[in-house]
């Protein structure tokens, strides 16, 4: 109802009660009201139909004969008219179907939903899809409504845990129920002004709504999918002869998609590779966890994604696409996809293919002073010739390098080397240019030579020393290296030792022993000190001469020896 009950402004008041007033003109308009003509149609009177007055139905046998033939003719057409236009064969034809199943049909929509798809979409977020017959849907996780849908898909929230999910059809039903408010507005110029509004005429009809069968409760244990906080690894990157860049990179999670993007300055693109197509499929190689993708030209072009040239600089990355799995029945839903986060960019220009950095297959020390290097390199038959490296290094930083050689072959022996760690790497050659640098390869050498000889020294007659000791092979000769001192056995200190005879000694594999005879004097009291020193001695291939460790030994020599 609406009233004006202060006295304000009056032309707020009229205008208000105009308004008022033409809606209830509008409504009456509308309304019921009836002509004559319908009314007699309604009471099929055929007096209000001819305008006749009343004495005519008392003289019907004998002029109404003659003139009720004519109305007859009126009254069947003018009914006939209101039907014709449209409402005959669009009318018939739409209420016939419809009033016979009316029953069955209309109450399709109660029929229970049968949940079909339950799938992830991203962290906690959720697809629930489902089959019936109503135009509204309501979804209710763990008895609290989440979403109203008109279709019959619904994306949802879900924390990890377990859930129960429901779908129930609802419908917005009339209330029959009288829609039409009086009004009392009030006096307005002494007038009394009212009416009523018919809200159904306006179009508003309040509604109830009512409730199908629920679906059955369909339980989800959650926990979200470890694909999507991942991050893949790219570990390398090289180029082939078909100038064809190949990344290698992770996959732990046996990935449906592989997404690669390149970017160049400010350029980026991405290309995705879909096993279950044949054209990507010959270009992907898995093994174990490790996936190398081949970014071929003409895959790459027919993707719209611009392709790596020689010796430009890009960056790349992979992210790892999963298709998720239908908690229903347990297949992958090939209608969403699950993504890992971005790699880390890996830089790397391509270049020639020649110029692949070789691999080192092989570093170890073959023989005493002896390094034997094998390596594996692909020149596709141009020839490369190969440099091979030396490094130093200081608590391991590089402190220099050190060409020690080139070969042809992807074999290289190094000889005459002492003990120690040697650092090594190859780098191929071809027309004046240069490729990569291998990885590094480290030998510890450990030659049998170069141990100090195990000497013993023992008293013999007439002032003889006998030297014992164990020859291992390569070594030439031993030298030999004799001091005489005082033979007092107070002394700490041999400050006084002085060389008294060198010699060198022909070397042989296993024991060998020499005799070394005194000729100098010897003190009556406290003798002779002798130290003997001994080191073995080999030369290299360019003639430098070689030593192993030394040993000393001491003995006294007495004058009655």
């Amino acid at each position: 109802m609406f009233f004006i009950k202060s006295e304000g402004v009056k032309k707020m008041k009229k205008i208000a009660v105009l308004l008022v007033i033409l809606i209830a003109l509008a409504l009456l308009s509308c309304g019921p009201a009836s002509t004559t003509e319908e009314a007699a149609v309604a009471t099929k009177d055929p007096a209000v139909v001819t305008g006749e007055v009343t004495p005519e139905p008392t003289e019907k046998p004998t002029p109404e004969t003659t003139e009720e033939p004519t109305p007859e003719p009126t009254e069947e057409p003018t009914p006939e008219p209101t039907e014709e236009p449209t409402p005959e064969p669009t009318e018939e034809p739409t209420p016939v179907p419809t009033e016979e199943p009316a029953s069955d049909l209309d109450d399709e929509w109660k029929n229970m939903p049968i949940i079909t798809h339950v799938y992830e979409l991203s962290k906690e977020m959720f697809s629930v899809e489902w089959e019936g017959n109503a135009e509204l849907y309501q979804v209710y996780v763990d008895g609290k409504k989440v979403s109203t849908v008109n279709y019959s898909i619904a994306y949802i929230d879900l924390k990890t845990g377990v859930h129960k999910i429901v779908v129930i059809p609802v419908k917005y039903e009339s209330k029959n129920a009288d829609t039409t408010f009086e009004l009392n507005v009030g006096i307005l110029d002494k007038a009394e002004v009212g009416g009523s509004i018919d809200l159904g005429a306006l179009g508003i009809d309040p509604k109830d709504l009512v409730q199908g069968t629920p679906s059955k409760t369909f339980s989800i244990n959650y926990t979200v999918s470890p694909l999507l906080s991942a991050v893949p690894e790219i570990v390398s990157a090289y180029t082939d002869f078909d100038d064809r860049v190949l990344l290698t990179f992770t996959d732990k999670y046996d990935s449906d998609v592989y997404r690669i993007t390149i970017k160049s300055g400010k350029d980026v693109n991405y290309v995705e590779f879909d096993p279950s197509s044949a054209d990507a499929a010959a270009l992907i190689n898995k093994t174990n966890s490790q996936v190398t993708i081949i970014l071929d030209q003409e895959y790459l072009k027919s993707h719209r994604c611009f392709i790596p040239e020689l010796d430009q600089k890009y960056s790349f990355f992979v992210k790892l696409q999963r298709y998720p799995d239908n908690y229903v029945d347990g297949k992958k839903e090939n209608s969403g996809v699950l993504e890992s986060k971005d790699s880390k960019a890996f830089d790397y220009t391509p270049y020639a293919a020649w110029k692949n950095a070789p691999e080192i297959i092989y570093a170890s020390q073959t023989a005493d002073g002896q390094v034997t290097l094998r390596w594996a390199h692909d020149d596709n038959g141009l020839g490369c010739e190969y440099k091979i490296l030396r490094y130093d290094k200081v608590l391991g930083i590089k402190t220099g390098e050190t060409e020690i050689g080139k070969t042809s072959k992807t074999e290289f022996i190094i000889k005459d080397l002492m003990n120690g760690k040697y650092i090594y790497a190859i780098v191929p050659l071809y027309s004046r240019e240069q490729g990569l640098v291998s990885e590094e390869a480290s030998v510890e050498v450990k030659n049998n030579w170069v141990v100090a000889p195990a000497l013993t020294c023992e008293l013999g007659k007439d002032k003889q020393v006998i030297l014992k000791w164990s020859s291992p092979e390569n070594i030439e000769s031993y030298h030999v290296v004799v001091y005489a001192g005082s033979g007092s056995l107070l002394r700490f200190i041999n400050l006084d030792y002085k060389k008294y005879s060198e010699f060198d000694v022909q070397a042989k594999p296993g024991d060998m022993e020499y005799t070394f005879t005194y000729n100098g004097s010897i003190d009556p009291e406290n003798g002779v000190k002798l130290k003997f020193e001994i080191y073995g001695v080999r030369h290299a291939t360019n003639g430098k001469e070689q030593k192993s460790a030394t040993t000393t030994q001491t003995i006294v020599l007495k004058k009655d020896a």
